[in-house]
């Protein structure tokens, strides 16, 4: 986003990933989680977390925060996992391949339930979205990841946006309505 002209800031815990995104991208990054920031009210145009609310203890209060500090007519953009229902087919074999990444991922959510969770916080027009795939180093995992990715993606496009397979990371966004009153 910084490369298309938007003023950036982020947040990352991981002194590496803040190293990385400080010194090679040049980006203005906290150290802070975001339930320990003090941003403003309605500071934000767009806030993204990519792979951020299945590792949070209470992923409605940082819905709520990141609800917070939008502007109105702002949007949120999350990506995130969708293991459960892989892990159900791989039974027993799942431990071996650690999809949850126990115990880091907290939280698992279907498109029903991270709809759910973005509405009850305040947002609206709230969309679920296969859109592209991660690329793991194993290279197993990278080309697993890929075909399946490839195939998901196939099927969301071929049925209008009606079809998300599960196993595969999705993509939500939500809005919060342009005529939100900041002083609700």
């Amino acid at each position: 986003m910084a490369r298309r002209g938007w003023a950036v800031e982020g947040i990352e815990v991981s002194r590496p990933g803040r190293q990385y995104a400080r010194e090679t991208l040049g980006l203005s990054i906290h150290s802070k989680p975001l339930e320990e920031m003090d941003f403003p009210e309605a500071c934000f145009d767009v806030v993204t977390l990519f792979y951020v609310i299945e590792h949070v203890h209470d992923p409605g209060l940082i819905l709520k925060e990141v609800f917070r500090i939008l502007k109105p007519g702002g949007m949120v953009l999350l990506r995130r996992p969708h293991s459960t229902p892989v892990i159900k087919i791989l039974g027993p074999f799942a431990k071996r391949f650690d999809i949850y990444h126990t115990p880091f991922h907290l939280y698992d959510f279907n498109p029903r339930a991270m709809q759910r969770l973005l509405e009850v916080s305040g947002f609206t027009d709230v969309r679920n979205m296969i859109a592209g795939f991660t690329l793991p180093g194993k290279r197993f995992y990278r080309w697993f990841s890929v075909i399946f990715g490839k195939i998901a993606e196939a099927f969301y496009s071929f049925s209008d946006g009606r079809l998300l397979l599960p196993g595969v990371s999705k993509t939500t966004i939500g809005f919060k309505d342009a005529e939100h009153d900041l002083d609700h």
